[in-house]
């Protein structure tokens, strides 16, 4: 259930809609009895926490419905309870460390649209 709600391009736009989030992966380990939820974002993490409760509450409670003691993206104490939980990473590597997505993306748009030119000249 969870593959096929996260999948869906439903949850992909309101992914994308949060503008932020660079990377998202949930993995389940240890016979399914942990999860692993990690994300790569923009910006500062209250505002990236905001975002998540704004934009994609239902997907964010889906993913941790399941998890033990976990109180609810609305609830006052989310955030408690992220930052009692969460452990920080011992080794981080960003190949583009100081552009957002928003840049990514509009440099994407860039070269496409300069391919497209550089194509159509060639016709």
């Amino acid at each position: 259930m969870l593959k096929q709600r996260h999948g869906s391009d439903e949850s992909r736009r309101r992914r994308d809609a949060m503008g932020n989030l660079h990377d998202l992966r949930v993995v389940f380990i240890d016979n399914d009895s942990r999860m692993l939820f990690a994300t790569d974002f923009d910006g500062d993490w209250d505002s990236y926490i905001d975002d998540f409760a704004s934009k994609m509450p239902d997907q964010l409670d889906a993913v941790f419905a399941d998890v033990e003691g976990y109180p609810g993206i609305h609830d006052p104490s989310v955030k408690d309870y992220i930052i009692k939980h969460q452990i920080q990473a011992d080794e981080f590597y960003s190949a583009y460390p100081n552009a957002t997505v928003r840049q990514i993306r509009k440099g994407q748009r860039v070269l496409q649209a300069w391919e497209e030119l550089l194509d159509a000249s060639e016709e």
